[in-house]
């Protein structure tokens, strides 16, 4: 990454006597005010002396001023899209070559967009000096049908003096529509795509020295401009797409989507099914399509690219969270940092941990974003399967996402939409009658049947098995340990014709015996999924099943022990950052699981570019601990005991207490107290001889209300960031 702070842009046509005093100026500006930076002077196809010019300030001034050079005239929005492919500084400016606007209000510009954390600052004209020509009145009588047509109030809409950072100045120049003068519309781009803006007011001076191609034609260039107005109108108001910076990042770098493509019946049923879509959501709406789309190609881009992709999202959030949550503001605050600090995955270490507790502790008073619309947001609860329910909020772009990112996910299986699907899952528990009918009907335009797991029993199952049987899914998908207690029973009865072609499961950790049983017992592959509440799927197996895959467009995952990147091959805790949760942002939040960290350089089979993570082990709270500091996940005793379940029929280990434990066991039809020394004698040679371990005799281990089963339950704290350094004070 370039150690430069700001690149100036500056269009050129027909400036040859301009641009050595707009460079000298420039590079004064950066002198003054000790920032690192370029000038990027742009020929936009002249013909007098500029590109000499140009050429002889590269030579005079190596690294700092830089020529691009159109061999035809392209207009100032491509001359500044030029401009800014060129830069190499992580802030943009962009300025007229002619002088009029004055190249010392820079430092006030980048002053203004680092104090007050915006996303674009503008310099608007002020009126002192200004000549009441012709071209004034047209100026400003522009400007207020510019304010009116889009509901805005700025002094002087059409202005182009404008600072911002790279990424922000690319996505405001990927405009669709055909314009003559469209960077009369850079501000209502950033007002319609959502970005925070402040205006400054700046001196303005007429032309001294040569002669502004609008001279001659200003009616008939504000007659253009009016044209421009209705193609604005038509695509930043009528047919105004939610922002995404993923389609944006596409556009910067495409990729071929090898996603398997859907039959003209299928597509016909999917374009219709989006059709009555939002009669059928009650929150989330029809703007799933341009997150799926987008997904369907991100997956496939380079992982250097996704990287960028997320470490662009990443600096988002953060002058988001800086700019509108308190919470946020004052922990960087306190270790003194700035939004410009954190340029990406790499500076992630230089924000605090969030916890659980943080989030109850301030959920009501500063973590709740204060620019969030109240009626995009839902309450999500958690079921408190650790002991304790959590509250969290989502809005409604991220409740998009995880939709258009489970529908990805599926197709990993071989799924496609309009196959059939069971859901081993309750269909309308704690929805309204409205909630209740709209999920019901979407269940059956997209052929989904629900299999209610909370009312899984013996006498029961028979009649849940034919009717999966009858349904014959292609793709079912529920609770791992719904899975495994299905496969239990399958395989006790015999051939039983229920042969979906492929298996999702998910809310537990996956065991490699319960694996093996479920696919023996459905003939076809699992696939799993890590998720949680707070975030719906985090991460998927494909079908290399090699790892699972993040779901990195949305999330950044850490694998960490004691604040540094777990080895290869190790178990870490997991904290994850949400990239797109704007109302209440989860930022290297200790999720409380723990997983298997893998080489980042490695490449999965299937070529999707998104990051990898190993086993997913269960979580902090499932781990129990020995004596002289020992622990284990409780995902040992799963993977050890598997070789006993000719003995022990089910099992599950309590810790309440230091140095003790319970080993509550359902007795196996070839159960011994030989078998049960030789376990507890394996259980002390992993948590310490001195361990006290009281054995349990039981029934049964009961189903939680989820309808999970808990193989490990810890109720002590261990923490995996206890040795991670503080964060360190950093000036900006």
């Amino acid at each position: 990454m370039s150690d430069l702070a700001l690149t100036v842009i500056a269009p050129c046509f027909n400036e040859e006597t301009n641009v050595p005093e707009l460079a000298r100026r420039v590079l004064a500006v950066f002198d003054r005010g000790e920032l690192p930076g370029e000038l990027v002077l742009v020929d936009d196809g002249s013909t007098d002396g500029t590109r000499a010019a140009i050429e002889a300030l590269e030579r005079a001034y190596p690294g700092r001023v830089i020529g691009a050079y159109h061999p035809s005239n392209r207009g100032i929005a491509e001359a500044w899209r030029s401009g800014t492919t060129a830069a190499r500084a992580p802030i943009v400016a962009i300025i007229d070559a002619d002088l009029q606007y004055q190249p010392e209000d820079l430092l006030r510009l980048y002053r203004e967009l680092y104090e007050h954390s915006v996303d674009v600052v503008q310099g608007w004209r002020s009126a002192v000096g200004r000549r009441r020509d012709a071209r004034y009145h047209l100026s400003r009588g522009f400007n207020l049908m510019l304010n009116k047509a889009f509901g805005m109030s700025l002094q002087d809409n059409k202005s182009g003096f404008v600072i911002c950072s790279k990424e922000v100045m690319e996505d405001l120049l990927t405009y669709r529509g055909t314009y003559s003068y469209w960077q009369s519309f850079i501000m209502v781009a950033a007002h319609a795509k959502g970005y925070s803006y402040k205006q400054v007011e700046t001196l303005f001076e007429r032309r001294r020295s040569g002669k502004s191609f609008l001279d001659d034609i200003a009616y008939t260039a504000a007659a253009r401009s009016v044209v421009d107005l209705g193609k604005a109108a038509w695509e930043y108001r009528v047919r105004r797409r939610p922002h995404d910076v993923s389609e944006q990042f596409l556009r910067r770098h495409p990729v071929v989507d090898r996603s398997p493509k859907l039959s003209p019946s299928r597509r016909l049923h999917w374009k219709g099914y989006l059709g009555v879509f939002d009669e059928t959501h009650w929150m989330i709406t029809r703007d799933v399509e341009q997150d799926y789309d987008a997904l369907r190609q991100t997956q496939w881009l380079e992982p250097s690219q996704l990287r960028e992709l997320q470490d662009e999202k990443l600096r988002r959030l953060v002058r988001h969270a800086y700019r509108n949550v308190p919470f946020y503001r004052e922990s960087m605050r306190r270790n003194k940092l700035r939004p410009e600090d954190v340029r990406g995955q790499d500076d992630l270490h230089k924000l605090d941990f969030l916890t659980k507790d943080d989030v109850r502790e301030h959920l009501y008073f500063d973590m709740l974003s204060e620019n969030h619309d109240k009626d995009t947001v839902l309450k999500i609860t958690t079921s408190g399967s650790t002991g304790e329910p959590f509250v969290c909020y989502a809005d409604r772009s991220q409740l998009e996402f995880r939709w258009a990112a489970t529908l990805r996910a599926q197709e990993w299986t071989g799924y496609q939409f309009g196959d059939r699907t069971v859901r081993l899952w309750h269909q309308t528990l704690g929805m309204s009658p409205t909630q209740a009918r709209q999920e019901m009907l979407d269940a059956w335009l997209s052929r989904r049947k629900f299999v209610p797991v909370f009312e899984m029993s013996e006498h029961k199952l028979d009649e849940m098995v034919r009717e999966i049987a009858d349904w014959q899914p292609v793709l079912m998908d529920g609770y791992a340990e719904a899975l495994d207690f299905l496969a239990q029973y399958l395989k006790s009865r015999g051939r039983v014709d229920v042969r979906p072609k492929a298996l999702m499961s998910s809310a537990q950790t996956l065991p490699a015996p319960s694996r093996r049983l479920i696919e023996e017992a459905f003939g076809c592959k699992v696939f799993d999924k890590y998720g949680a509440r707070e975030f719906s799927g985090i991460a998927y197996e494909c079908d290399a099943h090699s790892g699972h895959h993040v779901v990195g467009e949305g999330y950044i995952v850490e694998i960490l022990r004691n604040g540094e990147p777990a080895p290869p091959g190790e178990v870490g805790e997991v904290v994850i950052t949400d990239l797109n949760n704007y109302c209440l942002p989860f930022i290297r939040y200790r999720i409380g699981d723990l997983a298997v960290a893998t080489d980042p350089s490695r490449s999965c089979a299937c070529g999707r570019g998104l990051p990898l993570i190993g086993d997913i082990e269960g979580r902090v709270q499932s781990i129990i601990q020995g004596t002289d500091g020992r622990y284990l996940p409780g995902t040992f005793f799963a993977h050890y005991l598997k070789e006993f379940d000719h003995a022990i029929q089910r099992f599950q280990v309590v810790q309440e207490q230091p140095h003790a434990m319970s080993f509550r066991v359902v007795k196996g039809g070839r159960y011994s107290d030989d078998v049960l020394e030789e376990i507890l004698a394996t259980f002390r040679q992993y948590l310490g001889e001195e361990m006290q371990i009281d054995v349990e005799f039981v029934e049964n281990v009961e189903l939680i209300p989820t309808g999970k089963r808990l193989a490990s339950v810890s109720k002590l704290g261990v923490d995996f960031q206890s040795g991670a350094p503080k964060t360190a004070s950093r000036s900006s």
